[in-house]
């Protein structure tokens, strides 16, 4: 990397000066990957997927599309077989637990850990999730 000693003349044109991009913050960006077609998840649907040997529950809430790891965190059931109560929750088939399917957050009783969330992005009718 080059830098001109501090009191060197800079020129700014720019038409031939290179665009810059602040490294640190495009090395943070998570990649995204395409999972399904929007087609296939109508509302009020849920679909498993795997992406690199992890099972992700993805749900369509009224239009609006979220992704969770498929796993509850008290026992390791999987939520993708759960039954959808008060409109954006998952209750576990297993031992009742639920989920907010938005944001992850256990909210009752086994569970006390969230499971995790993906970034959902649709495009061209597909979509797409940021691991």
């Amino acid at each position: 990397m080059f830098f001109a000693p501090p009191n060197a003349a800079q020129s700014h044109d720019d038409e031939t000066d290179p665009e810059i991009f602040d490294l640190s913050v495009e090395n943070t960006m998570s990649p995204s990957i395409q999972v399904a077609a929007v087609a296939d998840l109508p509302a009020g649907a849920s679909k498993l997927v795997e992406v690199n040997r992890t099972r992700i529950a993805l749900f369509n809430l009224e239009g609006e599309i979220y992704a969770i790891e498929d796993v509850c965190t008290h026992d390791g059931g999987p939520l993708v077989e759960g039954k959808l109560v008060n409109g954006c929750q998952i209750q576990c088939p297993r031992h009742g637990a639920r989920f907010d399917i938005r944001t992850g957050a256990a909210l009752s009783f086994p569970a006390f850990e969230p499971t995790r969330t993906y970034a959902v992005q649709i495009r061209e009718g597909m979509i797409w999730i940021e691991l």
